[in-house]
């Protein structure tokens, strides 16, 4: 589902809901007007509207706590460069000013990888560089392992495996998102809900503005749900603050 999102435009998304909204709306006042012999719905109108509000306060709950995650971290991953790039100042030059300097190098990757997470090319890019340097400080490592008191080895190697560690965990939080079934349940929902709306035997014309309040309000929250849940794309992004203050930090330090 996020591959088909990623195809299309943001506004043409919204439209295409909007248009699929009124068509429903469309639809359930025309049965009424036809078939108006089908009882009263009112009761079969607020439940289904209960399910979809249940549906979208389960949903909102998913994206926060993912959306939340993934902020957490940001700030995990910045310390935890931060630390190794303090520890590495037990190791002997010129390895010490080295790794250093492929620190500096990884933070900058890290930082605008994930600033350009709507541009997978891109993003793809910067995390291979990464893991290049990743592969680079590990290497250097193991050269000096034998030369280095265990104690200052263990303390180095922590710190780096929680560095690649928690940018793996970055990546799986990127891609746990609320299953498509919850989404394709909340759009089966609201379309419904738009049948059943429109289904007023009694009312001689179309409520217009009824309809777009009701349209409009729903697929603002259709959408900033997306936005909360698909890191890669929309308005709520997740801000990198604690990797750039660490970027300054690593520019001013010797």
């Amino acid at each position: 589902m996020v591959r088909i999102l990623d195809g299309i435009p943001v506004r043409l998304l919204a439209l295409m809901v909007m248009g699929l909204l009124f068509l429903c709306l469309e639809a359930g006042y025309r049965l009424s007007h036809r078939k108006p012999g089908l009882g009263d719905v009112s009761a079969l109108q607020a439940s289904v509207l209960g399910l979809v509000a249940l549906l979208l306060a389960f949903s909102f709950s998913m994206a926060a706590d993912r959306y939340s995650l993934r902020r957490s971290l940001v700030v995990k991953e910045s310390n935890a460069i931060g630390t190794l790039y303090l520890r590495v100042g037990y190791l002997p030059e010129p390895s010490r000013g080295e790794m250093r300097a492929w620190l500096h190098r990884y933070t900058d990757l890290r930082l605008e990888g994930h600033e350009a997470a709507n541009e997978p090319a891109l993003f793809a890019k910067k995390l291979q560089e990464s893991k290049l340097l990743q592969t680079e400080l590990w290497s250097r490592l193991e050269t000096l392992a034998p030369r280095i008191e265990a104690p200052v080895l263990i303390l180095v190697t922590q710190a780096m495996n929680d560095v690649f560690d928690v940018g793996e965990e970055r990546m799986a939080a990127a891609h746990n998102l609320i299953p498509t079934t919850i989404f394709v349940l909340l759009l089966i929902g609201m379309l419904c809900s738009g049948v059943l709306l429109g289904y007023r035997p009694e009312a001689p014309l179309r409520g217009l503005l009824s309809w777009s309040l009701f349209v409009v309000i729903l697929t603002a929250v259709m959408f900033t749900l997306l936005d909360l849940d698909l890191p890669n794309r929309g308005r709520i992004r997740v801000d990198q603050e604690p990797l750039r203050s660490l970027q300054e930090q690593l520019r001013a330090h010797p």
